[in-house]
């Protein structure tokens, strides 16, 4: 994953790793825990007199992870020291369910904003890579990770495509129209739908509007994302795919997990292919409207820094302003408010701004319809 909404991570390591599943042929169901569209699943390290009794950590998998990544806090958890951010850590004998591995390396590095954003626990960031030795399922559906051996069959544009793209990473050919992409599948932007470069290039149904930012590890990498909805059907492989929303970036071009979610995605990184098939075929696939706040704001291990209120926002006319941070919504903090989502009503903000805490209500409104 380049980027997500408030969610964009950039990772630096590698996992070298073997395992070992029960049976040769066995379908094996990873525990998994979603959050809004993300895939979590637990790694734990083995028991060790003098260390704590729980040694789980929780990583989210991305899909557009080059590489993996661990919050020195939560090694400090559960190893009872703590990595100085950007070294190694070599994380032994560890499994993920049934999995068993020898040895899982990453790269040390704070992701409590993360945490923030997602309202939820981050402990890492597993990369693709990870499941190397597997065909692995994504059912967002059933809300799964599966892993079994074998290979997919040569890609035949109907249900089997090559994954081939810029690195190891899966990429998929999308049809704007007459416009071609080579995009990554990228599970680690669980709320985008298609991310674009030149999103003024496309034909949408009105102007792209500012609806949000993305941040990266670095506090200061900092893009401002505007969307729209696009006026014409995109085809993915033979699957037509009607008026989603398109999302600007100056980055990689993704598809994100709002567009993943309605298909169950198996990927062979032996052969660099994947199949994609509809978790529902008889329903039709829909793409809701943009809805916010009107804060552009970026998260931060204390709390959400608000950058800017936009003009057309209810916000605009409340006491809020750049430099606040939000720390509680609805009385909740931030990172313990768990992962339902709202797009309708109002929201209780709390906020601090010169020391002091405040509250105040504002209205989710509809960005892009």
């Amino acid at each position: 994953m380049r980027r997500v909404l408030f969610v964009g991570l950039a990772v630096f390591l590698h996992v070298f790793a073997w395992a070992s599943v029960a049976a040769e042929n066995a379908q094996i169901e990873l525990p998994t825990e979603m959050c809004r569209d993300y895939f979590f699943v637990p790694v734990t390290l083995a028991p060790k007199d003098g260390y704590p009794e729980d040694r789980t950590l929780w990583f989210l998998h991305d899909t557009g992870a080059s590489s993996s990544f661990v919050d020195p806090d939560s090694i400090d958890r559960v190893a009872n020291i703590r990595p100085k951010p950007g070294t190694r850590v070599n994380m032994r004998d560890v499994t993920i369910g049934p999995l068993e591995y020898s040895r899982i390396t990453a790269r040390a590095g704070e992701l409590d904003h993360l945490s923030v954003a997602l309202g939820r626990t981050v402990d890492g960031i597993l990369s693709f890579g990870a499941f190397k030795d597997f065909l692995l399922t994504l059912d967002y559906q059933a809300g799964v990770l599966r892993v079994e051996k074998g290979k997919l069959p040569r890609p035949n544009g109907v249900d089997v495509f090559s994954a081939k793209g810029k690195d190891y990473r899966p990429w998929m050919s999308v049809k704007f129209g007459r416009k071609s992409r080579r995009m990554l599948i990228d599970s680690g932007a669980g709320t985008a739908s298609f991310v674009v470069r030149r999103l003024d290039k496309y034909q949408t149904v009105s102007e792209p509007k500012v609806t949000g930012v993305t941040t990266g590890l670095k506090s200061d990498d900092i893009e401002v994302r505007k969307k729209a909805r696009a006026a014409q059907p995109v085809l993915l492989g033979a699957h037509i795919l009607q008026a989603p929303i398109l999302a600007s970036t100056k980055d990689t071009e993704i598809i994100g997990g709002d567009v993943m979610k309605h298909f169950v995605w198996t990927f062979d990184q032996s052969t660099k292919r994947f199949r994609m098939t509809r978790s529902d075929p008889g329903a039709e696939i829909e793409f809701a409207p943009v809805t916010g706040l009107g804060l552009l704001y970026t998260p931060s291990a204390d709390g959400l820094l608000v950058r800017k209120i936009l003009e057309d926002s209810p916000a605009r006319q409340l006491d809020i302003k750049p430099g606040d941070l939000v720390t509680h919504f609805d009385g909740k903090l931030l990172e313990q408010r768990g992962c339902d989502t709202q797009d309708e009503g109002t929201r209780m903000i709390g906020f601090v701004r010169d020391g002091q805490f405040r509250e105040l209500n504002l209205e989710i409104y509809t960005q892009v319809p």
